[in-house]
């Protein structure tokens, strides 16, 4: 846009003089005329002018019409641009919202829970409304701008609860275990925890293992430390260890503490050790195969990805490669752009593919900085395992 602008803002620039010195000519003040040369070309003649209309002394009525004529053309060139950008903008917001609502349909929301993530999404200015449906990670980081601290205690009762039901409704809770928390109101009830209270002191009054009995968006509960009886607003320390996924240590306060249970505020501040057994889901895609000998490639050839998670595929080739070999492989997901060029390594030579004798198994691990490709893959995951689990539900 800026530079469609800066090409329009220099025409005027080469046009103005010469419509200042016509408005000269107009005024009887200009020179008379003269007869061009035959022997000077156009582009001369067009020189010419423009250098007398720059040499020419103009008078301050002459000044002013110059000065008005060019903030008016660039003020009709700004607000153009504003114009049409905003229309880009509009539109672009329409299509955004028509994807949102064909993907809630996909999803089976019904109108009630269509109008709360609406309103979620317009509350927390989300950008792409479709990608509140897909991640809950996006989900969360949404609510969290509604909730911001305290002023989720300020929020009826009836909208927290249809709150958690969208959760459910999205299949967001249970939350997969190949997508990390980001929050604890992510938890479910029944997880175990390691518990140290107070949280900064080496000689903590209470420490144990208790287990997580509810959640609601406001608080969560937890059960099984006994002690002495323990202030609002306490410091606790705890670390949660996910089957799967990672060990999770973060602080808390607590709230208040009820019939020997502890009321607890949620908090964001998650730290993660990862320690995840990927889970994987079955696919078929094709798959251009590159093996990789001393940083070249030495051969190409054509496979089929037969499993994926969020650590390595499983593959099958028209041979036997020896564990440790590197590769290269281009594919491309449903729905997401194409992958091209992901190095991994085999690390396991199974049997033959269905029983044909022509193509063996591969397990296959990624290999290097792949974080972003490893995240596309892990929210594919997530998404085939949502659409299995509508299936079964419906």
């Amino acid at each position: 846009m800026i530079k469609r602008f800066l090409w329009r803002f220099v025409l005027l620039a080469v046009l103005i003089p010469a419509v200042a010195f016509a408005v000269e000519r107009e005024d009887g003040k200009a020179v008379s005329k003269q007869k061009p040369d035959s022997a000077i070309n156009a582009y001369e003649e067009f020189s010419r002018s423009i250098n007398k209309s720059i040499s020419k002394n103009f008078t301050a009525e002459s000044i002013k019409i110059f000065v008005g004529t060019v903030v008016f053309l660039v003020l009709v060139v700004v607000g153009f641009e504003i114009y049409r950008s905003n229309k880009v903008r509009e539109d672009l917001l329409k299509v955004a919202w028509k994807k949102f609502k064909d993907q809630a349909r996909t999803l089976r929301l019904s109108g009630r829970e269509v109008d709360l993530l609406t309103e979620i999404v317009q509350e927390s200015a989300l950008q792409e409304p479709n990608s509140v449906l897909k991640s809950p990670h996006v989900l969360e980081t949404c609510l969290e701008k509604i909730y911001n601290g305290e002023k989720v205690f300020a929020l009826p009762d009836d909208k927290l609860a249809d709150i958690r039901n969208l959760r459910k409704s999205l299949n967001f809770l249970p939350l997969s275990r190949e997508i990390a928390f980001s929050c604890t109101r992510q938890f479910d009830e029944g997880e175990k925890c390691m518990v140290q209270i107070p949280a900064d002191t080496a000689n903590a009054t209470h420490k144990g293992m208790a287990i997580v009995i509810h959640i609601e968006e406001k608080f969560w509960t937890i059960a099984g430390i006994e002690g002495a009886p323990i202030a609002p607003g306490t410091s606790i320390r705890m670390n949660l260890t996910r089957a799967g996924d990672a060990e999770y240590s973060f602080r808390t306060t607590i709230r208040e503490e009820k019939n020997g249970e502890l009321v607890l505020l949620h908090t964001d501040k998650l730290n993660r050790a990862q320690q995840r057994n990927w889970v994987r889901v079955d696919v078929s895609l094709p798959v251009e195969v590159s093996k990789v000998e001393e940083g070249r490639i030495s051969d190409v050839f054509d496979g089929k990805i037969i499993d994926m998670s969020g650590g390595g595929v499983g593959i099958a080739l028209p041979m036997k490669l020896m564990t440790g070999t590197k590769l290269m492989l281009s594919f491309e997901l449903p729905g997401q752009p194409p992958i091209y060029n992901l190095l991994v390594k085999v690390v396991r030579v199974a049997g033959a593919f269905r029983n044909d004798a022509t193509k063996t198994i591969h397990s296959v691990a990624f290999d290097g900085d792949v974080h972003s490709v490893q995240e596309q893959i892990i929210q594919y995951v997530f998404e085939k395992q949502r659409q299995e689990a509508l299936i079964k539900r419906g």
